[in-house]
């Protein structure tokens, strides 16, 4: 199947892919070669003589070695050494999630969103965009001699421009697979988005945790988000969610996957 890749981690696939390879190559090279030979007679009286001459042409073409032939390899060497590999095509996340160990490579099939939450902080969501005009406002309407009324407390603003710079470029996926209680959740980083990922599509990644049924966690404190301290992430865990904030929040069953690709 040809593979449009919408999200791609290349550094992450070059580390797992020269694992399986014993090295990394940077381009292909293939040569071709033709032969064939040319006939002749000539003679003189009562003798008869043959010639042939051979002659050949070799030609070699250069290829480079792009990030989705390197994908294509890396399903193939992963799916032929999973002892190595650890790779899981997940079709039935009922069966095949179950004792799913760290590390694994994992690929299915789901139905991806970002929460309302992650998508209003990340830079697209123009959050801190928002916040960084209302302050520039009040100075504004001052030397015009009007007062804005209803405008909140300039720490306020500041605290809600803080968490919207702290989440950066990245964003946060949720991916729900059919039938199934399971999901999956992972980090995106923006600058390996290579178009709308929303919608149903094909997920890799390698899992970083797994997240008993029952039990919650909290989106931004997704390994590698950074935005809470491990003692409050604790905390706000064994709590669960407020009422009203629960798509904020992974529920159990889950597994969180270090996203390496997602396609369709």
């Amino acid at each position: 199947m040809l593979k449009n890749f919408l999200y791609l981690n290349e550094p992450a696939l070059d580390s797992y892919l020269s694992a399986l390879e014993d090295g990394l190559r940077a381009s292909i090279q293939e040569t071709r070669s033709s032969s064939g030979s040319i006939t002749g007679k000539g003679g003189i009286p009562l003798a008869n003589v043959e010639g042939e001459r051979g002659h050949g042409e070799e030609r070699t073409t250069s290829r480079s070695d792009t990030a989705s032939s390197r994908f294509e390899r890396l399903q193939t060497l992963a799916r032929a050494d999973v002892d190595s590999s650890g790779w899981t095509d997940v079709v039935n996340p009922d069966s095949d999630f179950v004792g799913i160990g760290i590390g694994a490579l994992v690929e299915l099939e789901c139905e991806i969103y970002i929460p309302e939450m992650i998508k209003a902080l990340s830079p697209s969501g123009g959050l801190a965009q928002a916040v960084e005009q209302l302050q520039a406002l009040a100075p504004l309407a001052a030397v015009f001699g009007s007062e804005v009324t209803g405008m909140p407390a300039a720490g306020q603003l500041d605290a809600v421009k803080g968490l919207a710079k702290s989440l950066g470029g990245d964003a946060v996926l949720v991916g729900e697979p059919s039938e199934t209680d399971w999901r999956i959740a992972g980090k995106l980083v923006d600058s390996y988005l290579r178009g709308e990922i929303e919608g149903y599509a094909r997920v890799v990644g390698k899992v970083s945790a797994v997240l008993k049924s029952g039990t919650w966690r909290p989106l931004l404190a997704l390994p590698g988000m950074q935005l809470l301290s491990r003692d409050k992430r604790r905390e706000m865990e064994k709590k669960g969610p407020d009422a009203g904030q629960e798509g904020n929040w992974l529920q159990g069953p889950a597994v969180m996957l270090d996203i390496l690709a997602i396609y369709r």
